[in-house]
């Protein structure tokens, strides 16, 4: 191991994809945007390396369990790019994708977008999925990013936005909304965390969903939770 070079080895976060809502080239750990904390993700049992050709430009490969990724990032003037080759014999597909971020001019406005081509080996198609999204931070703690995904496998679309708030040093607000752009279902999950100390924390939310009982969110439960995280 060098300056260059870099290995990591067992259960760890795969650091890929840079979709907020959705990452659908993610086959390690995709995001659940109906899961209490989207955040929190379980690691995978893998091993990782990462050469660097210069300080903004790398390549990384990850082999887990049925499943590996080969990737190559690099900074182009006002964006970091990459083009990722994945491998899923779990679901059986491969893929073919990229990851593009970067900031708008110099409005503080950051877009990103990632997706590929799918080739699902059973059914012996190909299709594309992809997301566009954007974020802006305002001075005042401020937050708002909105993200499309769209699939042309089921040609369902969908909208996400979300809005995070810090009104006090404290306190945390946050709003997430997903809606069908199809059938016009979806669903709106509020929540409030509260810092009880270094190591805890309280939050409460709902996810509460709508639409009639024939649409994707209109059949689901609404859901409440009290949520009380402690970490060593």
């Amino acid at each position: 191991t060098g300056v260059d070079h870099f290995w990591s080895i067992g259960k760890q976060r795969i650091p890929l994809g840079v979709g907020r809502i959705w990452n659908p080239i993610d086959v390690f750990n995709p995001i659940d945007y109906e899961a209490i904390e989207t955040d929190e993700r379980d690691g995978t049992e893998s091993i990782r390396y990462e050469y660097a050709f210069n300080d903004l430009s790398n390549v990384d490969a990850t082999i887990a369990e049925r499943q590996g990724a080969i990737r190559v990032k690099g900074f182009l003037e006002y964006a970091d790019v990459a083009l990722v080759g994945l491998w899923d014999e779990k679901n059986d597909r491969d893929i073919i994708g990229w990851e593009l971020e970067g900031q708008f001019m110099e409005s503080g406005i950051e877009l990103r977008s990632e997706g590929g081509s799918f080739h699902d080996r059973t059914a012996g198609d190909r299709y594309t999925e992809f997301i566009i999204g954007a974020e802006y931070g305002f001075a005042n703690s401020l937050t708002l990013l909105a993200e499309y995904n769209y699939s042309d496998d089921d040609n369902i679309d969908y909208l996400g936005v979300q809005v995070n708030y810090q009104p006090a040093m404290l306190w945390i607000c946050n709003l997430l909304t997903v809606t069908n752009l199809d059938d016009h279902s979806g669903f709106i999950a509020p929540s409030v965390e509260y810092s009880l100390s270094d190591n805890m924390t309280l939050s409460v939310g709902a996810f509460i969903y709508f639409g009639n009982e024939h649409d994707e969110f209109g059949s689901a439960d609404d859901r409440f939770y009290l949520r009380w995280f402690v970490h060593f």
